[in-house]
């Protein structure tokens, strides 16, 4: 007990915070351990984090592995861009092909001159717009003018379109009804629209000066001789996996080349992004699961590897190989396309066997469609990392496993707020005891004091 006296008063008194302090060390010891197995906790939670991570790239590399378009790029060209331009998509018909353009799709165009300003009274009459095969009346009130038709052609929600423009630089504008669309099948008309002398605007046919300065048509094209019509002049579905875009038509009939062919081979970028994703995830793994055996450093699952036993799912699977094809009945092992597990599990991109199996047609074998790990649809290692992580990264059992450690947090801080409570108390407790004895002390040197006072009178009396 730490006691101290002073000779000045002679007073006896203990240093209440020191004893209390050293106290207070043994009953914090429950807290401290408490506090330890938080701050563990934190740790597992955060490394179950970071695999979880790990685990959602490996499955994005797999993804693209087993994805056919990775390896189906196609290339499309035109002989002739001023003609036709092309585009090519996965699983396009590669190929030349003869194309011939007769005509080029196009929209109704109306450009009716002769008005003041863009407020300038319209005179209608049963005004009739159509659309195609849809009829639209418009039965203004009052003085209706030229923005006012505007708005109500706009207001329709259909393949048309208004505006106004100045058409010099005086005081002259003129309206134009656009389709929006081409072909005949969108076509547009309308009637019941007179001029300011109360004439109705001459339409006339498109080749001669008037209003009408475009008309409806569809495109009209030949493929290897067959002849086709088309509303637009983009053209899907004539040849498989390839888009036309007409622009003009050919002169004097000739006949342009569209070439499909198999694009660039991304199968060792794709590849190689597999294996490094891999090898990150085997990477954390094993250090994450690192003993004092193996490692300097042991690491958050040493004592408890177990919790991680989905990797070594993970790596089974993976070291099985691939099943390609329409029913997934032909097999490639990992080394055959350029991966090579080594001794301490990671993998290496081995470039001899990846171009011996390019050069074997390896493109063409995984552009049908790789699953790795296969067993059946639903027995392999992508459907496996998907009951994992589910398909967004943080789902499935794994977030399931990380909720529950997180519970396990939870439980431990209710723990450390009710035992610091007590704790708290218990410290009070120590003050108020230690305070109390210090007063005590204080109390019996004071009357020693007074005792020692008389007895030193009354000695100091019978000498004289």
């Amino acid at each position: 007990m730490a006691v101290s006296s002073t000779s000045a008063s002679n007073t006896t008194s203990i240093d209440v915070a020191a004893i209390v302090e050293q106290l207070m060390k043994v009953e914090n010891k429950p807290l401290d351990a408490i506090t330890s197995k938080i701050d563990k906790q934190k740790l597992v939670i955060s490394d179950l984090g970071t695999i979880q991570s790990k685990i959602a790239t490996f499955q994005d590399a797999l993804k693209d592995f087993e994805n056919p378009i990775s390896y189906n790029a196609v290339n499309a060209s035109s002989s002739n861009n001023k003609v036709l331009t092309a585009g090519g998509s996965s699983g396009a018909l590669l190929g030349n092909y003869s194309i011939s353009v007769g005509a080029v799709a196009s929209a109704d165009t109306f450009n009716i001159a002769g008005y003041a300003s863009a407020n300038a009274t319209v005179y209608v009459d049963n005004f009739t717009l159509t659309v195609g095969e849809e009829d639209f009346e418009w039965t203004p009130t009052g003085s209706p003018t030229l923005s006012d038709l505007v708005t109500w052609v706009n207001s329709l929600g259909t393949n048309v379109y208004a505006r106004v423009v100045q058409t010099t630089s005086t005081s002259e504008f003129a309206l134009q009804i656009f389709g929006t669309k081409t072909g005949v099948d969108n076509a547009i008309t309308f009637s019941g629209l007179n001029m300011d002398d109360g004439s109705p605007p001459t339409i006339v046919d498109p080749a001669d000066e008037g209003i009408h300065t475009s008309e409806a048509a569809d495109s009209e094209f030949t493929v290897n001789g067959v002849a086709f019509q088309r509303s637009s002049n983009s053209v899907n579905g004539v040849i498989d996996g390839v888009t036309l875009n007409l622009i003009s038509t050919s002169e004097d009939g000739e006949s342009e080349v569209v070439s499909v062919s198999r694009g660039t081979d991304s199968s060792e970028t794709v590849i190689k992004k597999l294996i490094d994703s891999y090898n990150d995830l085997m990477t954390s793994y094993k250090g994450m699961t690192a003993n004092s055996i193996n490692s300097d450093k042991p690491g958050t699952f040493a004592n408890n590897p177990t919790i991680l036993n989905f990797i070594n799912e993970i790596k089974t699977k993976f070291a099985k190989g691939a099943n390609y094809g329409d029913s997934m009945e032909k097999f490639i092992s990992l080394g055959n396309i350029g991966i090579d597990l080594q001794r301490d599990g990671s993998l290496k991109f081995n470039s001899l066997n990846f171009y011996s199996a390019q050069a074997d047609g390896l493109q063409s074998k995984l552009a049908e469609g790789v699953s790795v790990g296969y067993t059946s649809s639903s027995n392999n290692l992508k459907e496996y990392l998907k009951d994992l992580i589910g398909i967004s990264g943080n789902s499935g059992s794994l977030a399931t496993l990380i909720t529950s450690e997180g519970a396990q947090i939870t439980d431990l801080n209710k723990r450390q707020l009710d035992l610091q409570d007590r704790l708290a108390s218990v410290q009070n407790g120590l003050i108020n005891q230690y305070s109390a004895l210090n007063a005590l002390l204080y109390q019996l040197s004071q009357t020693n004091n007074a005792l020692t006072s008389a007895l030193d009178a009354i000695s100091n009396n019978s000498k004289n």
